[in-house]
């Protein structure tokens, strides 16, 4: 038996399926160009550009949107809105209506207007809605981003002073001109609901760039803690006026050993009509007082005295001796102490009791008969005259 032969209607499958696959493979070359093919079959967004590149907060930027109609569309376009929304959000920023016709194979560029009023990276979407002639409507959407730059103005910082309660302290605002020319007719304005400033406002007729000055407004709060403060400075640009308001919280602290005066070793003593006071008035506060002056209250018994002593450094001290008048028994006394510290008066009052000290008097003999007690020198004038009478006798 001779060998068979290969069936031919196996041959004919295998040469069909040969060539389905060529057709195929010649069928996908022309998907690689086939995206920039159907951009020229519809009309769309070729390309959105940001002037200025980097806007600053509140100032008006265009984006220039071009819009291309395909050489090969179908229909002219009748591109009824242009608009800009946020990444996600339903509202417009701005929108254009009635943009215009756009006709096969032309294009057309038309700025639109948006703002922002703080810095950041902003997402946008640019849509663009048309009519076609046949009434069917087309939407396209165009991705963008625009980054919003804190615009570039001279800095301003604050400092408080330590100080007790109640004292002036100054409140410092710096200015930093780190712009590249310099600013005019600066006015710096500070104000506060809690803070008392005696000065409210300086003003420099001009700072150059890259320095910096520093205005100091004097301030007072009853309490130690932290309060707002406002800060306004308004200046002059390339002719142009501007103004910068910031709220800070500084801390007004007081130093945490301020002077304070004592008494000391006080001693109070009554001989007679005069009170006599020795004490050691000793400052136990890091800081100095000034104005030191040591009191006895006036009475019925006691007349008013001062005894002044002036300043006293930190950790350091002085003993006086206060005398002044005192009328019948005085068993105690108040001693007042003043002084000042960072410019607030202070006082403290201490009760002192009182040692009575008596004056020895002489006392007549007690016996019968003899001569009273004669001082010495009567005595002897005495024993004199006897002694001239005895020999005018004799």
């Amino acid at each position: 038996m001779s060998p068979r032969e290969p069936n031919d209607g196996v041959g004919s499958v295998l040469s069909w399926l040969f060539v389905a696959v060529v057709v195929l493979s010649a069928v996908t070359v022309p998907l690689a160009t086939g995206p920039a093919k159907a951009a020229e079959a519809h009309i769309g967004i070729s390309d959105v550009t940001v002037a200025p590149a980097e806007p600053t907060p509140g100032e008006q930027t265009d984006l220039e949107v071009t819009i291309r109609n395909g050489e090969n569309s179908p229909s002219v376009v009748d591109v009824t809105d242009v608009y800009v929304r946020r990444q996600g959000s339903p509202t417009d920023i701005t929108r254009i209506e009635d943009v215009g016709t756009i006709t096969i194979g032309s294009s057309i560029t038309i700025p639109v207007a948006v703002s922002f009023d703080d810095p950041g990276s902003k997402n946008l979407r640019v849509v663009l809605v048309g009519r076609q002639n046949d009434g069917s409507h087309v939407r396209v959407r165009y991705p963008v981003t625009v980054d919003v730059k804190e615009v570039s103005r001279p800095q301003i910082e604050l400092s408080t002073e330590e100080a007790v309660p109640g004292a002036t302290r100054s409140v410092n605002v710096t200015v930093s001109n780190g712009l590249t020319e310099g600013i005019r007719q600066l006015r710096v304005v500070s104000s506060s609901p809690e803070v008392n400033f005696s000065v409210t406002e300086r003003v420099l007729p001009r700072l150059e760039a890259g320095n910096s000055t520093t205005f100091t407004f004097p301030a007072r709060v009853d309490e130690a803690g932290s309060y707002p403060v406002n800060v306004t400075l308004q200046y002059s640009n390339r002719g142009e006026q501007h103004e910068l308001t910031r709220t800070y919280r500084p801390a007004f602290s007081s130093p945490t050993n301020p002077g304070q005066v004592i008494l000391t070793d006080v001693q109070a003593t009554q001989a007679g009509g005069t009170l006599e006071i020795s004490a050691t008035a000793g400052n136990v506060g890091s800081d100095a007082v000034e104005g030191v002056v040591v009191s006895v209250a006036d009475s019925s018994s006691v007349d008013r005295s001062n005894y002044f002593i002036g300043s006293i450094d930190g950790s350091d001290f002085s003993s006086f001796t206060l005398r002044t008048p005192a009328q019948g028994n005085v068993s105690s006394v108040p001693v007042e102490v003043r002084y000042s510290v960072g410019g607030v008066e202070k006082s403290v009052t201490t009760s002192v009791s009182v040692d009575r000290q008596m004056m020895r008097r002489p006392v007549p003999d007690s016996g019968s008969g003899g001569f009273p007690l004669l001082p010495v020198g009567g005595a002897a004038a005495l024993l004199l005259v006897g002694a001239v009478v005895y020999r005018w006798r004799s």
